[in-house]
């Protein structure tokens, strides 16, 4: 028995050592698996906060790309060596696509645009001067930046020197307009108070004047005020189904006394039945003003001829008379304000209405031109849509 004992033994101890070794490498791992758990969890946070961070930045990216190219002018950002690291969607569309990496005389050819942006990387400080580029104007402003870098403005100013001009025209024409009839207003008076009171047919006559320079005020402040209201779509048309040959009829009624005075002949041609989707009142307005304008510009015993014909959905509306007529020159610009062919020949009237039947015709949907030879009349042609 003791020496099976003794026997054993050695194989008792070897199994113990290596049931210890088995536990050992167990516990081992165990732990080599918690740490390799642990190790991918650690590793999926930063993942997902890198993936966050990318996201953050593609974000900022984006609104940074959007800041740049939501401005109708160009930008550029250049390095300290002057080359294009950046460019807007405008500067890329003007100057080319390929832009980037060049230098900024190499893609505009303009010395004084790379004069703005060498002095800005110079001096260190901001350059800005009006510029002309491809012979349009600009403004230039070069930023310095941080890094040495310059941020590059280039914006184009023809626009906005166009409306200045149109903003001067304006006043000009409106103190015009104003100053004939006030000066008139004004002489009157002083030979009133001199001593035409004294008698009462002159003071009367000169009344009578004083009242037509007042109304003539006050057709232009009531023309000022209508075009402005429909330029800015504050006047809204009222469409209903209308009968054109009795608006027509209606303004040369109206008329009547001005064509019987110069015995002119007005002929009516527009069908009876002719209906249209209009606002009465404003096309109303556009054939008095047409009218009115060819009554004027018509010699005695001349002609004027008002006809419509109709054409699927669309009217055709024409106004022709045997009057002096337009010079060539002329027909592209007789319907912009205050722009008047007649100025030389004398003739009163604002220069507002076929600017203001412009607006009318095309906020029915359709167009108004003219047609003319000078010294065999003129015809004026719009369009309006017919009644459903």
């Amino acid at each position: 028995m003791a020496s099976e004992l003794f026997i054993m033994s050695p194989m008792t101890l070897l199994d113990l050592a290596l049931i210890l070794i088995t536990i050992g490498l167990a516990v081992s791992f165990a732990a080599a698996r918690r740490q390799n758990k642990q190790l991918r969890e650690n590793l999926a946070q930063q993942a997902e906060k890198a993936e966050q961070l990318g996201a953050s930045q593609r974000s900022a990216e984006a609104r940074l790309d959007a800041m740049i190219d939501a401005p109708p002018h160009m930008l550029l950002s250049l390095g300290r060596d002057g080359s294009i690291l950046r460019a807007n969607s405008r500067a890329k569309d003007i100057l080319g696509s390929t832009i980037i990496g060049s230098t900024i005389i190499e893609a505009t050819r303009s010395h004084e645009i790379d004069a703005v942006v060498q002095s800005t990387l110079e001096y260190h400080r901001v350059e800005e001067r009006p510029v002309t580029w491809n012979a349009r104007p600009y403004f230039a402003r070069a930023v310095p930046i941080s890094d040495g870098g310059v941020v590059l403005v280039l914006e184009d100013q023809a626009d906005r020197l166009r409306l200045e001009r149109v903003r001067r025209d304006f006043v000009a024409n409106v103190s015009h307009e104003l100053r004939t009839p006030l000066a008139s207003v004004r002489l009157l008076i002083e030979t009133l108070l001199n001593g035409a009171l004294e008698e009462p047919e002159i003071a009367t006559r000169m009344l009578n004047q004083m009242l037509g320079e007042v109304d003539s005020i006050t057709q232009l402040a009531q023309e000022l005020l209508d075009l402005s209201m429909i330029e800015s779509g504050q006047m809204p048309m009222q469409m209903t189904r209308a009968n054109l040959c009795e608006i027509v009829d209606e303004q040369i009624v109206h008329y009547e006394a001005l064509t019987q005075q110069k015995r002119l002949s007005v002929s009516d041609d527009v069908p009876p039945d002719l209906a249209a989707e209009v606002d009465r009142k404003m096309i109303g307005r556009v054939l008095g003003n047409l009218i009115h304008n060819a009554i004027k510009f018509t010699p005695d015993r001349g002609r004027i001829s008002i006809a419509a014909t109709a054409s699927n959905d669309q009217i055709t509306v024409s106004i022709a008379d045997t009057g002096v007529g337009i010079p060539a020159e002329d027909l592209p610009r007789i319907f912009e304000r205050f722009y008047k062919v007649d100025r030389a020949r004398g003739k009163s009237g604002t220069g507002l209405g076929l600017a203001i039947a412009r607006h009318v015709v095309e906020a029915h949907g359709g167009r108004i031109w003219a047609e003319s030879v000078e010294g065999k009349g003129a015809t004026f042609y719009f369009t309006l849509p017919a009644a459903k």
